[in-house]
């Protein structure tokens, strides 16, 4: 069974945090959320979560992903943490997944992550980015190169936590979730 991180920061976008949270609870995947501070998370939209855990007590788990949701301006809050850029570098280098989407891409960025590899994000987001002539920006909905994994925004929240699934699971489970979803 995949274990994934999810850290939640106060104004990360709901829709892209609960998507990735359900349909990663839906495949039997261990999940971890973790609030930046003690207590509820307010999401960009007012919305309330209560992580799982705090950041501190989560981050010597081992996980098979972390995933950053986006959201402004949890996507800053995220990038102003030295603990997610550690954790960010740490799993990419023991060759486990990362992944982000939105706004939250330039975590990624950020933390050296982006350099030589295919991203996308939300429009503008790293576009405004000094990022080099290594980094290579496309419009995909969702983009994987290598171990890191990108995604545009809350329109494409399912379909990245579903090439996720299948990416940790296999396409038999991402079958398995996305049939009952009654997707078009």
């Amino acid at each position: 069974m995949a274990s994934i991180l999810i850290p939640l920061a106060n104004g990360c976008e709901e829709l892209e945090a609960v998507t990735l949270i359900d349909l990663f609870r839906r495949a039997g995947f261990q999940v971890i959320t973790a609030g930046l501070e003690p207590g509820p998370v307010r999401c960009s939209r007012g919305t309330t979560i209560l992580p799982d855990q705090t950041l501190d007590e989560a981050r010597d788990g081992r996980y098979d992903l972390m995933v950053l949701p986006g959201g402004q301006p949890g996507a800053d809050h995220l990038n102003a943490d030295p603990r997610i850029h550690a954790l960010l570098k740490k799993l990419a280098a023991e060759g486990r997944y990362v992944g982000a989407i939105c706004a939250a891409p330039k975590v990624l960025a950020d933390a050296g992550l982006l350099k030589g590899k295919l991203a996308t994000a939300f429009p503008g987001v790293l576009e405004a980015m000094d990022l080099g002539s290594d980094t290579k920006l496309t419009a995909a909905a969702v983009q994987r190169d290598g171990n890191v994994i990108t995604s545009k925004g809350p329109g494409t929240a399912m379909d990245f936590a579903l090439d996720l699934i299948e990416l940790l699971a296999g396409p038999d489970k991402r079958r398995q979730v996305e049939a009952p979803l009654q997707r078009p």
